[in-house]
């Protein structure tokens, strides 16, 4: 709750959608839980008018993404999109080449529907998965005539938000989190159209999971919880930091191990 203190107060407010408790700082953002009810989790509001007010304060979405990340946020879904102007890409034609098994990938699902504003979206792999993308006609969903414009949008779920959300904010690599997101798409279905070769030219790169439950928690330790206590450490100079959590980490050792007699 404190992450944001740095840049406003805060004051209690009436909570909502079943919590009992519930702060909002003076720039918006809402932050809330239920007191006895803890598998309600914790449920953070950041309103557009929010989003704005730090915007135009300085503060920009690399910064609220490494402010999650040093909370231990989880990424549920993460969507990246790429704008495609005066291209021959259509969602209809794609499909057609999807359905001709005209193109290269693991993906074996695809679905196009027509939209109410006028345009169609095709997408590619299961919403139910945990990564699929699709391409729609952004001019026709903003009610633009004469004007080339589609969106290819990949979304992200579960693991895959999760590895690419707290890689991103590490490393703070807008290129490297463009060459993932052409090698994601490209994994999935790349078709062979001389549009879509160069819409997705240069180097890509796989977004790669840890394959084992074991694996990626002691990725998560070393990559997440030990460069946040060295950066809680330097912001605060509170060494003392070190002293808690070895005695904190003796304390749940001897517990887990009392487990297991």
């Amino acid at each position: 709750m404190k992450a944001f203190d740095d840049l406003s107060p805060r004051k209690i407010v009436t909570a909502i959608h079943g919590y009992d408790t519930a702060y909002r700082w003076k720039f918006g953002a809402i932050i809330q839980w239920h007191s006895r009810r803890a598998e309600m989790g914790i449920h953070f509001i950041l309103s557009g008018s929010a989003l704005r007010f730090l915007h135009e304060a300085g503060y920009d979405g690399m910064f609220l993404i490494q402010r999650f990340t040093q909370c231990f946020a989880k990424f549920t879904m993460i969507h990246l999109a790429l704008d495609i102007n005066d291209a021959a890409i259509s969602p209809s034609a794609f499909y057609r080449l999807f359905m001709d098994k005209q193109y290269t990938g693991r993906s074996r699902v695809a679905s196009i529907i027509e939209n109410s504003f006028g345009g169609q979206t095709l997408y590619v792999g299961s919403w139910n998965s945990a990564r699929f993308f699709r391409l729609y006609d952004k001019a026709a969903e903003q009610g633009l005539t004469g004007v080339n414009w589609k969106r290819l949008e990949l979304v992200l779920k579960q693991d895959y938000a999760q590895e690419f959300g707290y890689k991103f904010a590490n490393e703070q690599d807008i290129e490297r989190a463009s060459r993932v997101f052409k090698g994601v798409v490209k994994s999935m279905a790349d078709f062979n159209h001389a549009d879509w070769i160069a819409v997705l030219t240069g180097e890509v790169e796989r977004l790669a999971l840890p394959q084992h439950k074991e694996r990626k928690t002691r990725e998560w330790l070393l990559t997440q919880v030990v460069p946040a206590m060295a950066r809680y450490i330097v912001e605060t100079g509170d060494e003392s930091l070190l002293d808690d959590f070895r005695e904190e980490f003796e304390h749940a050792l001897e517990r887990e191990q009392k487990k297991l007699e």
